[in-house]
């Protein structure tokens, strides 16, 4: 039955093109126009707030470590530069449309990557708009999709400039690592200019407020060591090592949890000599598992739910992540609104949590079995 449906829409038919076109536009009017609002309105964009803000303050001059707890890559302050020019309340809207352009181009990517067919790619489009994170990403403003976005376009595409990319994925430093040590371990000069990139922005960034020295090459990551552990449990829905670890009483261990499964990934990724689709993915789930990320990071499921839609996928790996992916784009949100949260937080977080591992597991069985 899966065969027949994967067949079914690879196959050109005109009308159902048509179905799932019109589809499309009635679903992102309705999922994007609300987010549309979330983001526009009084206390809209909220994650927005501290980059623009943090922006502007540099861009005027102030060394903004010594105001504020800034956690990413300086580079993000200097390519926000356009829209600190813009007042916050049109920067809302403008990075709203960022965002749009974004998940766009990273459907438009992903169909070349995986070779959808246009059918396909229009499934992918309906389950972007349509999923919790992404709406969650648009309305908060977050920085996922322009990350999401980077990466793909630094994994698949076969332009010279790509190598850049790697260096504006490396802004958030909690999907970064394990991309970059990818890199470094199948010997790619692409970490090379990563580093360079981050070094030259951190250069200017320290000339431009007039205070260039070492600390400015590790402030974010002492910002981020130093801010408070309660920060990092969250109150909401985080499917992460620290919040299972949290859940089930033994948050004193997290520390030992990240650094066993940072050892296991690392020797996955050094045994899969070749860079693909899989490893791709199992790259993108290790970092949402291992490091604390909260329900909109979720976003970087979108090139899983591609990968589902390829032709010569195998059944294992389809009926395994087909409710996983669901799970995430949709049943949280369904027990919230729907459901009056029937289901525990702690429950959907355990759960969730769970549901990483899983997939995690299986995209690595069947990367090593197809060796």
């Amino acid at each position: 039955m899966i065969e027949d449906i994967k067949k079914l829409l690879d196959i050109k038919n005109r009308n159902l093109t048509i179905f799932l076109s019109i589809l499309l536009i009635l679903v992102s009017s309705l999922f994007v126009f609300k987010a549309f609002i979330n983001a526009t309105v009084l206390g809209g964009s909220v994650d927005l707030k501290p980059v623009y803000s943090m922006s502007r303050d540099f861009w005027d001059s102030k060394d903004i470590f010594k105001i504020y707890k800034p956690v990413w890559n300086h580079l993000i302050y200097i390519i926000f530069y356009p829209y600190t020019l813009l007042t916050f309340k049109i920067s809302k809207i403008v990075w709203f449309f960022s965002n749009v352009i974004f998940a766009y181009i990273i459907v438009k990517l992903l169909k070349k990557a995986y070779s959808l067919s246009i059918n396909k790619s229009l499934i992918l489009g309906l389950l972007t708009v349509s999923s919790t994170p992404f709406t969650n990403t648009l309305g908060n403003g977050q920085l996922g999709l322009f990350i999401l976005m980077s990466l793909i376009f630094y994994w698949h595409s076969k332009s010279k400039i790509k190598r850049i990319f790697l260096a504006t994925a490396y802004i958030k430093f909690s999907f970064a690592p394990f991309f970059l040590i990818n890199s470094l371990f199948k010997k790619e000069i692409d970490l090379i200019y990563a580093m360079v990139i981050s070094a030259l922005a951190i250069i200017f960034f320290g000339l431009y407020i007039n205070d260039l020295n070492f600390i400015q090459f590790i402030n974010p990551l002492l910002t981020i060591l130093s801010i408070e552990k309660d920060v990092f449990i969250g109150d909401g829905h985080n499917f992460h090592i620290r919040s299972l670890f949290s859940t089930f009483g033994v948050l004193k261990y997290y520390l030992i949890g990240v650094v066993f499964f940072s050892i296991c990934n690392l020797i996955n990724i050094f045994s899969i000599k070749k860079n693909n689709d899989l490893l791709f993915l199992i790259i993108s789930i290790s970092s949402l598992f291992i490091f604390y990320h909260n329900y909109y990071d979720l976003v970087f499921l979108i090139p899983l739910a591609a990968y589902l839609l390829k032709s010569n996928i195998s059944n294992l790996i389809f009926i395994i992540n087909l409710p996983i992916i669901l799970f995430f784009f949709y049943f949280v949100r369904i027990n919230q609104l729907l459901l009056d949260n029937y289901f525990s937080l702690n429950f959907i977080n355990v759960t969730g949590s769970i549901l990483l591992l899983i997939s995690y597991v299986s995209l690595t069985y069947e990367c090593k079995k197809n060796k």
